[in-house]
């Protein structure tokens, strides 16, 4: 007579899903980054230039915000376990070819499916860690985002691997990547809603929380590709070696980590929208010193600069799952794309300028976007707690057994 199985707790299962999206992030994160620390070691073997680097990171950025939006519309119409699973595929396909190139075009044709595999992911696994933690949303998503830190931190080191082996950093990838496939465990979809992907984008454009957290993640985005991505070259520009500016660099991504739990911490205790004002505040004021200061004093504030924009992510992604519904898939997949997007607008910008205005003045420019979005953030709260009572949108009404506790 056999005993039966005992049965698996709500817990364990959730658990189990958690480490298996952690690593799917994880695995996505690595696969969209190698190309940058890789690319000096694969120019040398494939004869390739600057300027096919920049096309390659060009590419993959487009497939990744394209794929946001088809990976939303696809976990919004069906399960988001299948849409992980094919994510997966992508990665999996992507890392075979890019680590057996032998050409500029069959590396191209790698990213492209490294960056349509990221794409296809992010919403669903966001969506899924919201429903899974319906209660403890704040807390759950920070420590979701770790695996996006320890991912670039992978990354960053693979540029270690010297000549002979870089190919060997894409093929675990594609391992890691087929891993996924076969060890998917179930996921907890949400229940079908009415409406159409279009239907629950407007609704959720009309949400206050789901319009902050685009601010916050516009704001984020502007530090990461402004004040933080043209740091090295403002500093060395001021006298200092590359070695210091980039040590600086790495133990902000280091400590950036905690910034990401500890903002997700900050939310649990003192609400999204105020985490989020304090944080565009601090990134003002941190900039002040940043530029002022002699470079010995001002180029080791790219710590806590690195460590808030991260934090600052965090709350923009936090609000924008507390915001949806259970089926809010292809919302989070629009808000990843527009984020995606507006770096790459950003980028394209800076380039003009440098034209007309220095470097300088571009980064001290830039400092008047946070201090603005704190003050506008600060307007939307108010104006958010004289509206009672408060209407909710059909994006917030969601059933008991997901509503977040905001």
């Amino acid at each position: 007579m056999t005993t039966p199985a005992a049965p698996v707790s709500e817990r364990e299962v959730h658990r189990a899903a958690f480490t298996y999206l952690f690593m799917a992030y994880l695995v996505a994160a690595v696969g969209e980054t190698l190309i940058s620390p890789l690319f000096p070691l694969i120019r040398d073997e494939l004869g390739l230039s600057a300027s096919q680097q920049a096309s390659l990171t060009a590419v993959l950025t487009v497939c990744i915000a394209t794929c946001n939006i088809v990976g939303g519309w696809f976990g919004h119409r069906g399960g988001d376990r299948r849409v992980v699973r094919a994510a997966a595929v992508g990665l999996a396909i992507g890392g075979v070819v890019s680590g057996t190139a032998h050409s500029y075009g069959e590396l191209m044709v790698g990213q492209m499916l490294i960056g349509c595999g990221s794409g296809l992911f992010w919403a669903s696994g966001m969506a899924t860690i919201g429903r899974l933690y319906a209660r403890k949303r704040s807390r759950a998503v920070a420590a979701y985002g770790l695996a996006y830190s320890a991912g670039l931190g992978v990354a960053a080191f693979a540029g270690n691997l010297g000549a002979s082996y870089w190919r060997w950093a894409f093929f675990a990838t594609a391992i890691l990547a087929a891993g996924l496939i076969v060890l998917a465990p179930p996921l907890r979809d949400a229940e079908p809603e009415r409406g159409g992907t279009w239907q629950s984008l407007r609704a959720s454009l009309s949400h206050p929380l789901y319009r902050m957290s685009l601010i916050t993640a516009l704001v984020a985005g502007m530090t990461n590709y402004i004040l933080l991505g043209f740091a090295p070259l403002l500093f060395t520009e001021r006298g200092a070696s590359l070695s210091f500016i980039a040590t600086m660099i790495g133990v902000g991504r280091v400590v950036s980590s905690v910034g990401k739990y500890g903002a997700g911490w900050l939310m649990d205790r003192f609400g999204g929208p105020a985490t989020g004002v304090c944080l565009m505040a601090s990134i003002a004021l941190l900039g002040l010193p940043f530029f002022l200061l002699p470079t010995v004093w001002g180029a080791p504030v790219v710590i806590p600069l690195l460590v808030v924009s991260a934090g600052l992510f965090t709350v923009s992604n936090i609000l924008s799952v507390q915001a949806l519904p259970s089926r809010s898939t292809f919302s989070l997949g629009a808000y990843r794309a527009l984020l995606v997007a507006f770096s790459a607008v950003l980028s394209s910008l800076v380039a003009v300028l440098l034209h007309a205005v220095g470097l300088r003045s571009i980064m001290l420019g830039s400092l008047a976007v946070p201090a603005i979005a704190s003050v506008a953030l600060v307007l939307a709260i108010r104006a958010r707690a004289r509206a009672v009572p408060m209407t909710p949108s059909p994006a917030a009404r969601q059933p008991a057994a997901t509503r977040a506790d905001s």
